[in-house]
């Protein structure tokens, strides 16, 4: 029971997927379906990174919560403001909804960067 736990704690930022897919609408979906999948391979390349670096609870270890939960926490709010976005606005042209996606994309992965290293 304990192993199934871990696994599925592991791969609970997934579950945007799904959200993402029954939120909205046309093109919007496999787009932000690929955003959330692209964040989640980021906070897992980021946690290998960190470690493998010999950090593995951060550099200045100003939080004593694990990395992957404070990736999990960033990206998952960065995720939840994009969806928020992407539902408010359903007749976003497909350019700027991809500018759109690389500059929250880029936001987030400098926050949990940040997070991170802290």
């Amino acid at each position: 029971m304990m192993v199934t736990a871990q696994i599925l704690f592991q791969y609970i930022d997934l579950l945007w997927i799904p959200v993402a897919l029954l939120t909205l609408n046309g093109a919007h979906k496999l787009q932000a379906s690929l955003f959330v999948l692209i964040c989640a391979l980021a906070l897992r390349l980021q946690i290998e990174f960190m470690e493998e670096i010999h950090y593995p609870q951060g550099i200045f270890h100003f939080i004593s919560a694990p990395l992957y939960t404070r990736g999990l926490i960033v990206y998952s709010l960065f995720i939840l403001i994009f969806l928020l976005l992407s539902y408010s606005s359903p007749k976003t042209n497909g350019f700027v909804y991809i500018a759109a996606s690389i500059t929250v994309f880029t936001i987030a992965f400098c926050v949990s960067t940040a997070v991170m290293v802290l």
